[in-house]
């Protein structure tokens, strides 16, 4: 499951070639991260609704004003037809930090994503570093500088945060059992970097397939 390389911002002007390149993609894949600035779209829950909305309605041929937005047991969000009330066939999700929006969409099973920027200190200590890390790859970060470490950190944050996101668990899921160059079978995860006028860093995209899970 690839990433959008290079990454694919989506524009809420629906002649932009972007759409294009994504449909292009969805047919290849059935998988698409697609990454949206808020100030185009919207703050919040309505820039959110909005772009979920344009992207699902343009890759299922279905006016945007069609797709609604529900939640499961567990407070994941799902897509809806508002028409007839029934489940769109795609499962997605849903990342925003820094008035970025990052969105998954796929048809071969779970999605989760993740975007963080990339001098984020997610670890600044060693509880949190032991949450989010497996013993393997702490050995790892003990040999990089200090700055080589945040943003290695960053990286392995987002990927395990998407993985957490398609298993559902969320908060409860444990982000130290899972290593992020080794997925549990049946999963994919990727991430890359994504350049930004807000920090030199820029930002870290994360996202994670459960494939063949139901949407």
């Amino acid at each position: 499951m690839p990433l959008a390389e290079p990454p694919l911002e989506l524009l809420p002007d629906p002649a932009a070639p972007v759409w294009g390149h994504l449909t292009a993609r969805w047919r290849r894949h059935g998988v698409v991260v697609g990454h949206a600035e808020e100030a185009r779209w919207g703050g919040g829950r309505t820039g959110s609704r909005a772009l979920v909305a344009a992207t699902v309605g343009h890759l299922l041929h279905l006016p945007a004003e069609r797709v609604g937005l529900e939640r499961d047991r567990r407070r994941r969000p799902y897509p809806v037809d508002r028409q007839s009330g029934e489940r769109l066939p795609v499962d997605l999700n849903l990342s925003h930090t820094d008035g970025l929006f990052l969105l998954g969409v796929s048809r071969k099973g779970r999605i989760g994503v993740d975007v963080e920027r990339a001098d984020r200190d997610i670890a600044p200590g060693p509880r949190m570093l032991a949450h989010v890390c497996h013993p393997g790859e702490r050995d790892a970060l003990a040999e990089l500088s200090r700055r080589a470490r945040t943003e290695a950190i960053a990286k392995l944050w987002v990927c395990k945060e998407a993985v957490a996101k398609a298993d559902g668990r969320g908060l409860l899921f444990d982000l130290s059992s899972v290593r992020a160059d080794a997925p549990p079978p049946g999963w994919r995860l990727a991430t890359t970097r994504l350049p930004s006028r807000r920090t030199p860093a820029g930002y870290w995209i994360g996202a994670a397939l459960r494939e063949g899970s139901a949407a």
